[in-house]
């Protein structure tokens, strides 16, 4: 099975909904509600959207798998710090156990290194996301809040001492906060 590592293009948006929605079929919602196909929406319908890091993963002209990264900042007390978050990755429900979501994180890491990014923050599985060489983001005091104790926030240097001195809370691109300017 080959799989094709691509640039995401406007004519493979409703696919990817699809692939994003199958993907995380078991917290499906209203889509009124939060939820992973309509944050990548609206990240790709803001200033936030990276084309050059919003892949897909195709199979025989068929798209089966998706992942985006959008800029962040690690605000500290003294500075404010720019990063990477990835999020979502999906990869349809047909095609999951099949390498196809580490060749698209594996596609995307490389893609931010070769753009210059530092570093990388992500939101997941330990067991997963370590297995890229993610370590806890409390490594560095970086997390949600200031208990900087989060098991599930990790954060990868894309270059060596790409987070040297850095710490301080997340702080997401807009299309992540509600209204009300809550996480969603």
């Amino acid at each position: 099975m080959e799989i094709l590592i691509r640039k995401e293009k406007q004519n493979d948006y409703d696919e990817i909904r699809e692939i994003i929605k199958s993907a995380f079929k078991a917290i499906e919602k209203d889509d009124n509600d939060f939820n992973e196909w309509t944050l990548a929406e609206r990240i790709r319908q803001s200033e936030y959207y990276i084309n050059d890091l919003s892949l897909v993963a195709e199979i025989d002209g068929k798209v089966v798998g998706h992942i985006m990264f959008t800029p962040l900042k690690i605000k500290g007390s003294n500075a404010s710090y720019e990063s990477l978050d990835l999020a979502p990755v999906s990869v349809h429900a047909d095609f999951q156990n099949q390498g196809i979501g580490k060749q698209l994180v594996r596609a995307g890491i490389e893609t931010a290194k070769k753009l210059g990014y530092k570093s990388l923050i992500v939101m997941g599985h330990p067991k997963y996301y370590q297995s890229f060489g993610f370590e806890l983001a409390s490594k560095w005091k970086i997390g949600l809040d200031n208990n900087f104790d989060s098991k599930y926030l990790f954060a990868l240097e894309l270059v060596e001492g790409g987070l040297e001195g850095v710490s301080g809370v997340v702080e997401y691109c807009p299309p992540f906060y509600n209204e009300k300017g809550e996480l969603i």
